[in-house]
């Protein structure tokens, strides 16, 4: 729990000025630079003797994970042209990357298996920061055009104008409004959902790796089948409804997850809100995507980024205490509720949607 929160304190320090570079600088050079950073922390990690060397790596991981965080999108919306024709590829890469991390859960937890935990992060290390310097050489960037104002005048004037967007605009303030409750509940769920399953009871005669990899497979097979889904309906304004009925269903599986005592059951509740959340995170994207400016764009992205980082430490925090001082179940009855109050928030949006 204390390494997870230190991942999303470092992700809320440095989430807007990470954001604020890629919009003043680069899209593609902030996405290279992550995959390194990143890349660096998982070998740095995987072989860690002491604790802060633990710590150090999460760290890393939450500063490398925010270069990527908008600029991404960013990139793609700058090289296509618009937000709109952006729309369909951003909820096909999210499907692509569902499946590979598919078969990266079964291909790494099987070397896991056979090898080392630590031979294994090490691996996806360095495969993950020789991806970042082939992404400085051949990825393009034709259509970025580099915001005026250099040095802090810069830097100000874009802190002033993604905050302008994100919390002036309704449907953006919703937003992040929803992704911060969203945040409040998942932290808890992340580092509690392992521990439900032992108690509810692993097999005894197969690896706990494997066990857990399957059903982490298996919920990102759910997310891919529910954005193939999204990506011929969750269009404009229907995200909306598509938003909240997702949260709707994360909560109905942390319930599942929190209450079955047979492994089957508890499974799928595993299986159910993982896969639901997965579908949610492309939807976020392209919401904030459409009222993003294209000069603040990556920073609006960061801005909602924060919120959820925000919510993340406060939530890990106290239904990690909840879950201390009372039961697991019951915090993640909490933490379940609060998906549904994300569900209710974020509902409202449609009303503004057109007039935003």
């Amino acid at each position: 729990m204390l390494l997870g929160t230190v991942m999303e304190l470092s992700i809320l320090l440095f989430e807007i000025p990470t954001g604020i570079v890629a919009d003043l600088y680069s899209r593609k050079w902030s996405v290279a630079i992550s995959f390194v950073v990143v890349g660096a922390a998982y070998v740095l990690s995987a072989n860690a003797d002491v604790y802060w060397l633990l710590v150090l790596s999460q760290i890393m991981v939450g500063f490398g994970s925010t270069f990527v965080t908008g600029a991404e999108t960013a990139w793609i919306t700058d090289e296509l042209g618009s937000a709109e024709e952006a729309e369909p590829l951003i909820l096909r890469r999210a499907g692509y990357q569902l499946w590979s991390a598919v078969a990266g859960i079964i291909v790494f937890a099987g070397l896991a298996a056979l090898t080392s935990l630590s031979l294994t992060l090490s691996v996806i290390g360095v495969i993950y920061a020789a991806w970042g310097f082939v992404l400085m050489a051949v990825m393009p960037e034709n259509n970025f055009v580099r915001s005026a104002g250099e040095g802090w005048r810069g830097f100000l004037r874009m802190l002033q104008g993604g905050w302008s967007q994100s919390y002036q605009v309704r449907p953006l303030r919703i937003l992040v409004i929803a992704v911060f409750m969203g945040g409040l509940a998942k932290e808890a769920i992340d580092r509690l959902d392992v521990q439900r399953l032992v108690d509810v009871g692993l097999p005894d005669d197969i690896d706990e790796v494997l066990v857990i990899g399957a059903l982490v497979a298996a919920h990102s097979l759910i997310g891919a089948g529910m954005l193939a889904v999204a990506k011929r309906r969750a269009r404009g304004s229907s995200v909306v409804p598509a938003m909240s009925m997702l949260l709707v269903g994360v909560a109905v599986g942390i319930l599942l997850l929190a209450h079955m005592e047979v492994l089957a059951l508890a499974g799928l509740g595993l299986i159910l809100q993982g896969g639901f959340f997965l579908t949610t995170i492309p939807l976020v994207t392209t919401w904030a995507n459409t009222f993003a400016s294209s000069e603040n764009r990556a920073t609006v992205h960061s801005f909602v980024g924060q919120a959820e980082a925000f919510g993340e430490i406060l939530g890990g925090i106290a239904l990690g205490a909840l879950a201390q001082f009372t039961t697991v179940p019951t915090a993640m009855t909490v933490s379940a509720g609060l998906f549904l109050l994300a569900a209710g928030i974020a509902s409202t949006a449609r009303n503004h949607w057109a007039g935003a």
